[in-house]
């Protein structure tokens, strides 16, 4: 079984928050976003913990939580009380079930209903039953109904008594075409509240630096306690702690009457106890001859023996954990989940049938987790996450956090990313974006590329620079300071990613603004020749790119600009296997015209293509060299940039480096060209002049003030 959805109603800032789940889940964002509050939701919809009135977004609303349950197997079912389990599998469709948890404007939860179809027309709301038959008897109750629900008044004959008539009804809604039913909420059959948690993991809340003022935060966690009972109960299934188990029954035996399976009770108390109750029963009769009395004895059970366990640490003062700072607890927390996480890899490999500890059909949990990166080195964040990774294979794992070390195309599921909405006329809220890698798997190889090839710190930035490669990203940063030193990238938080190839600009685009990212690009001039479908512009801006290329080519043939390619492009595109297939395909079209075959129009513009490159050299080495017709590509420019994707008009960035600089590659010699930039004017003198809001100013300068003053 897997949590599969989350849906949060009015509760803290989270106004309408909906957000699919998986067995790993990470929430990002910036403080006071309500990423804390999605673990309140989650433990709250399990416990049933009062919550207080500073709890509402809206005082007057209550406040709802939704969990959809998905994937219920059989063995999960299993776990339900025998009597009640064919009435929940009864509320299970497509092994899918969403419960729901309310609390009303006084703070207090209700039981747990399930959302299902129920009649669009409110007449049949149980509310309004209840209300119409209330003191209601005989025949007043068939007379009501008719009234009521008058077009169904032929079905309520004979009733005469408030059972009945609810088990009609319910066989009219029943009845009910589906066009005349929506989603609603529906109360659990009778008698299986209590069977329906055996379903529901036992959420173990595991809080940052605890904050003294939030109660609930306090009431959800009672973190060790749970954690070194998690640990222990995974003793259960062995030999000996089941021979203890016996013991406790044989104790409650001694202690109370007990049921044999036929339901026969059995009396085989200590005879003191009998002795005891008898006596007080005897003097309790002398003033309530019929009352009947009983003692319930409370026999010890190894849950709560385990979670009662105190951890003592002796750190020159031996106390229990709790009382000890902060850094000193997490450790202990982190110890306890890899203690926890070890144990279980144990349980999977082959043991002596007296020495396995108990599988996975034991207890399923929930572990909300804030900030698992506080107080731990990297590389304690790097194991850490290892093994929630681990952990989440057999139980589900919600965190909060800033660390990118967190973050992983593979074992994480799905992430959150949280951020603050600012309506003009009403309370601030929480917002937001998920993506499920689980159900989007483009989305996760965007994913997985943008964690390999760069720091997945972006995604805890509000804008990203996309860059074609190292060279970009190091003299970019540099001179950018040196212009003006409040356009630091590092300071700003707005990283500088490098996605290795203009095709890859519209996956990355794409994937950041999912996250809410504001994206802007930095590319070489070739890029208004190669993959520029990639850039995904408006119409009107490919339109006037295609006009501009029109007028390229024209100059081009009229001036006979030479198109031959050098030699390192000739051998860089052998060793291409598409080039090869090119090759191949030529030969063969010339040896069908040598003997004479009339080619078809398709072959033609095949033959064209094959010889595309020449036409792409002519262009590349106009654009480059300029021309004194060219004078609209200063203006396509512009209007690239308009849509945050900067094309630098001179070419590739080393086209702006001073003269002098040498270096084995191309990082090296960028930074030796930081090395000789470090004045303003020599970077104005490198720039050309463009347009900017109305105003001449150098290249750079558009370029960061359209990144940097857009906050």
């Amino acid at each position: 079984m897997n949590l599969s959805r989350l849906h949060v109603s009015n509760y803290r800032a989270l106004r309408d928050c909906r957000i699919d789940l998986s067995p790993f889940v990470c929430i990002i964002g910036e403080n006071n976003t309500g990423k804390s509050t999605v673990l309140l939701a989650l433990s709250l919809f399990l416990s049933g913990s009062r919550i207080d009135s500073s709890d509402f977004y809206d005082p007057s609303q209550p406040v709802r939580f939704e969990v959809t349950l998905s994937d219920i197997s059989d063995d999960d079912l299993e776990r339900i009380a025998p009597e009640h389990r064919d009435r929940v599998e009864g509320i299970v469709a497509n092994k899918e079930l969403t419960l729901v948890r309310c609390y009303g404007v006084d703070g207090s939860s209700s039981d747990y209903y399930y959302l299902g179809s129920v009649p669009k027309d409110k007449r049949f709301d149980p509310d309004v039953i209840d209300k119409i038959l209330k003191g209601k008897r005989g025949s007043e109750i068939r007379d009501i109904l008719e009234s009521h629900l008058p077009e169904f008044k032929s079905q309520f004959a004979g009733i005469t008594s408030q059972s009945a008539a609810k088990e009609k009804i319910q066989e009219i809604i029943t009845a009910l075409p589906e066009s005349e039913k929506t989603m609603g909420d529906l109360p659990l059959p009778t008698g299986i509240s209590n069977s329906i948690k055996r379903l529901l993991p036992e959420p173990i809340y595991i809080p940052a630096v605890k904050d003294l003022t939030d109660e609930i935060k306090i009431k959800e966690s009672a973190t060790f306690g749970k954690l070194i009972g998690v640990l222990l109960r995974m003793l259960e299934g062995t030999v000996e702690v089941q021979e203890i188990a016996a013991s406790f029954e044989k104790l409650n035996s001694m202690l109370n009457r007990t049921s044999t399976e036929n339901g026969a009770v059995v009396d085989n108390r200590l005879p003191h106890i009998r002795e005891i109750e008898s006596q007080v029963l005897t003097y309790l009769r002398e003033n309530f001859p019929t009352v009947d009395l009983q003692l319930h004895i409370p026999p010890p059970e190894l849950k709560q023996v385990f979670s009662s366990t105190k951890i003592m640490v002796d750190d020159g003062v031996r106390d229990v954990v709790e009382t000890k700072g902060d850094g000193l607890k997490r450790s202990v927390t982190f110890a306890l989940l890899r203690s926890y996480v070890d144990l279980q890899m144990k349980q999977r490999a082959p043991m002596p049938e007296d020495q396995q500890l108990r599988r996975s059909s034991g207890p399923h949990y929930l572990f909300l987790f804030e900030e698992p990166e506080l107080y731990l080195h990297p590389s304690g964040q790097r194991i850490l996450f290892k093994a929630l990774t681990r952990l989440s294979e057999q139980h589900h794992v919600v965190v909060t956090t800033h660390s990118p070390l967190f973050f992983s195309p593979t074992g994480t599921g799905t992430f959150i990313k949280l951020a603050k909405d600012h309506p003009p006329d009403a309370k601030p809220y929480g917002n937001p974006m998920v993506i499920n890698l689980l159900h989007d798997t483009r989305r996760k190889d965007a994913f997985q590329l943008i964690c390999y090839e760069n720091n997945s710190a972006a995604f805890f930035a509000r804008k990203v620079v996309l860059v074609e490669g190292d060279s970009d990203a190091i003299y970019l940063a540099h001179v950018a300071r040196i212009l003006n030193e409040e356009w630091d990238f590092e300071a700003r938080n707005i990283p500088l990613i490098r996605i290795n190839g203009k095709g890859n600009v519209a996956r990355y685009r794409e994937f950041f603004e999912k996250f809410g990212l504001e994206v802007h690009a930095i590319l070489d001039l070739d890029a208004l020749l190669e993959d520029f479908d990639k850039l995904e512009v408006t119409e009107d801006v490919a339109d006037q790119r295609r006009a501009f290329l029109q007028v390229i080519d024209k100059i081009a043939k009229d001036e006979g600009i030479d198109g031959t390619l050098t030699r390192e492009k000739i051998k860089e595109m052998v060793r291409k296997y598409t080039w090869q297939e090119r090759y191949q395909r030529l030969k063969y079209l010339a040896r069908e015209i040598a003997n004479g075959r009339q080619i078809t129009n398709d072959e033609a513009d095949e033959i064209e293509l094959l010889f595309s490159e020449e036409t792409e050299t002519r262009r590349r080495n106009l654009l480059r060299k300029g021309h004194p017709e060219l004078h609209d590509k200063y203006e396509l420019l512009e209007r690239l940039r308009e849509l945050r994707i900067n094309v630098l008009a001179k070419g590739a960035i080393e086209d702006y480096y001073p003269n002098g600089v040498t270096g084995v590659d191309k990082p090296t010699r960028a930074l030796r060209a930081c090395e000789l930039i470090t004045m303003r004017d020599q970077i104005l003198a490198l720039c050309p002049k463009v347009v900017f809001n109305g105003r001449e100013v150098s290249e750079f300068e558009a370029i960061f003030r359209s990144i940097f003053d857009s906050e």
